[in-house]
């Protein structure tokens, strides 16, 4: 179920660079949540230049949103987004102020995988 969109600048990110970072994060995902790595999904996304701003000026913005099921407690998101922060950083080289991460929940019963609903949490 996790879902993780990676929103950079064209060229910010090689092919080969995002196939690297993809595998990180499934390795990252999997073994943090203890979920299998075919649960987990990675899709990049390009703007064109000129079209990512920060303060309302041009710059190669880089976003990491992440969905994935409700039921986790905030220590563990923390830790996770902080991990999250640092493999993005290091992909992409942006700096603290064009980098954002959010972690969107979805409850369980709102959300399918290998045409199952996804079972809670705290029932796994």
């Amino acid at each position: 179920m996790p879902l993780y969109t990676l929103t950079t600048q064209h060229g910010a990110l090689s092919s080969d660079a995002k196939a690297k970072l993809a595998m990180e994060l499934t390795n990252l995902h999997s073994d943090f949540a203890g979920v299998p790595k075919n649960w987990v999904h990675v899709v990049f996304q390009d703007y064109a230049p000129g079209s990512g701003f920060t303060a309302g000026e041009p710059a190669a913005t880089a976003a990491l949103t992440l969905l994935m099921r409700a039921g986790r407690p905030p220590e563990y998101k923390r830790e996770l987004i902080q991990r999250l922060w640092k493999l993005f950083q290091t992909a992409t080289g942006a700096p603290d102020d064009q980098i954002v991460i959010g972690i969107q929940d979805v409850p369980a019963s709102q959300a399918m995988e290998m045409g199952q609903v996804m079972p809670d949490v705290a029932n796994e």
